[in-house]
């Protein structure tokens, strides 16, 4: 992830990467928090925000545009890929929120001292439910994408694939509770762990992660609607 190194245009708009292209924008406001997941001492800590602001998922990263840019941050972004641990969140009171631990690249305006920082997304005018569903299918997507890429030895794929060239994975199978999302997500960010961990190429991919990762998307988008419709 990265500070400040989201190309923009003369009017605002993201200049994509080669073979970049927004499958999602979010509405209404969208507020960041990206802070230390681990605070070393001596240490300034580390606390960017934006109240308000646009979230996009590309077919290759997050991105985050503040709706008042400064100096000091005007946009925020990272690799799918490189989102772990990401969850969907809710208070009794407050908005739903999304989020992430991330590592952040060298020279992205991230302090050295800090390798890894949480990222937060609050859906303060809903969306969270599509965001996401979206997320979550991408990642599943690029993660096969990945594994064929290594396994074909193409080591530059991340660079040349289309969102229409990445592979689908099956639906969901149903039987499982929506309480059961928490779970289900969690289990296929391990599965990606454990294929990053590798530097060999396995056999096949992890277990159960294409069938985790549809299901993920089915019960977390159930149990968002639920709640909203409850709230009304």
């Amino acid at each position: 992830m990265s500070i400040n190194w989201v190309m923009l245009s003369r009017v605002g708009e993201i200049e994509p990467l080669p073979h970049e292209s927004i499958l999602h924008k979010t509405r209404g406001r969208i507020a960041l928090s990206i802070t230390a997941a681990n605070q070393p001492p001596g240490v300034p800590p580390l606390n960017i925000r934006s109240e308000s602001g646009t979230a996009y998922i590309t077919n290759q990263r997050l991105i985050y545009l503040p709706s008042k840019p400064t100096d000091q941050f005007k946009s925020f972004s990272t690799k799918i890929l490189a989102c772990q641990d990401t969850r969907m969140c809710s208070s009794w009171i407050g908005p739903w929120y999304w989020e992430a631990s991330v590592r952040p690249v060298p020279d992205g305006n991230i302090p050295p001292e800090f390798p890894r920082v949480n990222v937060r997304l609050t859906f303060k005018d809903g969306g969270s439910s599509e965001f996401e569903s979206k997320f979550v299918e991408l990642k599943a997507r690029l993660h096969h994408a990945a594994q064929i890429a290594e396994e074909s030895g193409q080591s530059n794929w991340a660079q040349t694939v289309h969102d229409e060239q990445l592979p689908e994975y099956s639906g969901p199978q149903g039987g499982d509770t929506p309480g059961q999302a928490s779970e289900v997500a969690r289990r296929a960010d391990e599965a990606a762990r454990e294929q990053q961990a590798h530097q060999q190429t396995p056999d096949e991919p992890p277990p159960n992660y294409d069938e985790a990762q549809a299901q993920a998307v089915s019960m977390r988008f159930d149990e968002r609607m639920r709640e909203e419709a409850e709230r009304q």
